[in-house]
């Protein structure tokens, strides 16, 4: 038995092409080759958009045309993936599409609630694909209430997400997992975290080329790219020139981007184009801070050259940002200067560093866009949208530098 996949992804709902991409998201998943099809029709798409029973919707493109307007009003639609490979279906018993609906309807507000999104504004479609290794369902589901302009979510929320959903489906199991371990039957009432971290451990040592087979087949699939998981050869890579930083830097005393000597500079620099050129999850939000800060900008207006040397101040912002979030992880290292003298060649621990690096500038960039949103907002209400010269002036003066300082 292999241990379950969960995944989740979106489409920055501020990029124009995110409403297409998404409609044509909804068909790939009712109609795609595989697809459990609805009785009597020629697609799979079920769900919910009110309360009640599940829906087997009469026309997909009914559910898309939804989905297009929703991104049209910049609405995040999430899309995410539940899936098990062959025997793990089947001993679950989800052998056809009703076992699957009931199964996800068991479990679709655990989606909900780690992602923050209320009973009564969730919203949610989805279809079975009966592939013969790995069966799975795609969800779409979205809040009704939502406001958000700068969605990112943390992996932390997935992440929770498939282990709510692991010990959920597998309680009994990890219940047996842990008697085994002679934990009292007490201790096992509320099945703790830690214990489910390593049953799913356990049984992916048990069952490792499966489960990478799972994981390799879900991310193949085109539609479903865009993930925050980061390439082992992306940190390495980035964990290799970290350390190298770290060895040309003082153990003690302040670490600061304006005070590095400019060899170093260079070298930080050069990791930040590295890590925009790699990752496109760091390159969208970068993105977005740029964009958050030219609603401020276009504001007060100013001619093409201006503003334009206005957005090239933003992007060398965004690059300071990542390059403090650098300069941070060589922080750390040197406190945990004992520890690494026995790990730092532990490629998993570097590894872990980096990841760990790059989430917290991605974090970064997406708190401070949505602060820049959010302010920006706030002004216009208070000033229904009609501002005067001088009062654009002062919006943009007092917000040009929010956030950006560390």
């Amino acid at each position: 038995m292999s241990s379950l996949v969960y995944k989740q992804r979106f489409k920055n709902p501020n990029y124009k092409s995110t409403a297409s991409k998404n409609y044509a998201h909804v068909r790939y998943i009712a109609t795609r080759p595989r697809v459990a099809k609805n009785e009597g029709m020629s697609h799979g798409l079920f769900g919910k958009l009110m309360p009640g029973p599940i829906t087997e919707f009469e026309d997909w493109r009914d559910v898309a045309r939804l989905v297009y307007a929703n991104s049209k009003k910049h609405i995040t639609m999430y899309r995410s993936v539940i899936s098990f490979d062959e025997e793990t279906a089947a001993e679950l018993n989800l052998t056809d599409q009703k076992t699957w609906q009931r199964y996800i309807e068991n479990h679709i507000m655990t989606i909900a609630e780690k992602n923050n999104i209320r009973r009564e504004h969730l919203q949610w479609a989805c279809a079975l694909h009966k592939e013969k290794h790995h069966p799975h369902i795609h969800v779409v589901f979205w809040d009704t209430s939502s406001q958000v302009k700068n969605p990112f979510t943390p992996p932390a929320v997935p992440n929770a997400i498939r282990r709510q959903l692991i010990k959920d489906t597998f309680a009994d199991k990890i219940r047996a997992f842990g008697e085994q371990k002679n934990k009292s039957a007490a201790e096992l009432r509320n099945i703790s975290n830690e214990l489910v971290d390593e049953f799913e451990q356990h049984l992916r040592r048990l069952n490792k080329n499966q489960y990478k087979r799972l994981r390799e087949d879900y991310d193949e699939d085109s539609e479903l790219s865009g993930s925050f998981d980061f390439d082992d050869e992306i940190l390495n890579e980035t964990a290799d020139r970290v350390f190298k930083i770290k060895a040309t830097l003082p153990p003690t005393g302040r670490i600061a981007y304006q005070l590095l000597p400019p060899e170093i500079k260079t070298q930080v620099d050069e990791l930040v184009i590295y890590l925009l050129k790699s990752t496109p999850a760091l390159r969208e939000q970068k993105e977005s801070y740029i964009d958050s800060k030219m609603k401020m900008a276009l504001l007060y207006g100013g001619s093409e050259e201006y503003l334009e040397k206005q957005r090239e101040r933003f992007a060398g912002e965004a690059d300071k940002i990542i390059a403090n979030r650098i300069l941070g992880m060589v922080k750390a290292l040197n406190r945990l200067e004992s520890e690494l003298r026995r790990e730092e060649y532990q490629s998993v621990r570097r590894a872990y560093y980096a990841e760990r690096m790059l989430m917290e500038a991605l974090d970064m960039l997406s708190g401070i866009s949505r602060d820049n949103d959010r302010r920006f907002e706030d002004w216009l209400k208070l000033h229904h949208g009609d501002l005067s010269k001088e009062a654009k002036k002062e919006l943009f003066l007092k917000f040009q530098d929010k956030g950006y300082e560390h």
